[in-house]
């Protein structure tokens, strides 16, 4: 919650301002469960908030939280070893990115 307000006071300095549906659903979505991992948040000019989360074999995870339950998300996801990384990006609703991670085995990536 400290970092949500520090960028939102950055952002009112800089000319523009957080869009609360964005952070309902960026709560709804990271706050509401508990064994989340920190990423790293930004707040984007158009106020919306954005979350990434990676890990060192290539594996990234970017959601930009859109309001109204949606998301707009982007997957690097290196399946096997030898392969290249599968990369994916579209929007969702909140409820079909969780089947989305799941399907891409993000899990581990997202939850301690």
């Amino acid at each position: 919650m400290a970092r949500i307000e520090f960028l939102q006071a950055e952002a009112l300095h800089e000319g523009y301002a957080l869009n609360p549906a964005s952070r309902i659903d960026f709560e709804r979505f990271a706050l509401g469960v508990p064994d989340v991992r920190a990423g790293n948040l930004v707040l984007l000019e158009n106020g919306n908030l954005r979350a990434i989360w990676k890990d060192r074999q290539g594996t990234r995870l970017g959601l930009q939280f859109l309001g109204g339950g949606m998301a707009q998300y982007v997957i690097f996801k290196r399946r096997e070893k030898e392969r290249p990384i599968s990369r994916v990006a579209g929007r969702d609703s909140l409820e079909g990115l969780e089947r989305l991670l799941a399907a891409f085995d993000m899990r581990s990536l997202l939850y301690e």
